[in-house]
């Protein structure tokens, strides 16, 4: 997401739920993350990228970020997925 979006108080805030949701349907972890650039990330791998990406929109639509928020795929190869696909 664009950092001038970034409307949390820290990446905390969405790392968490977001592995803790990983972790609660056996899907995957958040393994880092950070900011700069104009930027923030959080990565993230998953076990099964259907179910994992669904699980990953589910906790970022549910926190309400941004909708510049995209979730950039790098396996098995480049893809980036919106947030809110609806909206596209």
């Amino acid at each position: 997401m664009q950092a001038a979006d970034f409307t949390f108080g820290g990446r905390d805030e969405v790392e968490d739920p977001l592995h803790e949701e990983l972790q609660a349907v056996g899907l995957g972890e958040v393994t880092g993350g950070g900011s700069g650039l104009g930027i923030a990330n959080i990565d993230v791998e998953v076990t099964n990228l259907v179910q994992g990406l669904a699980a990953v929109r589910r906790v970022l639509q549910r926190l309400g970020v941004a909708p510049s928020s995209r979730i950039n795929q790098y396996e098995p190869s480049r893809v980036v997925h919106l947030v809110y696909p609806e909206r596209a």
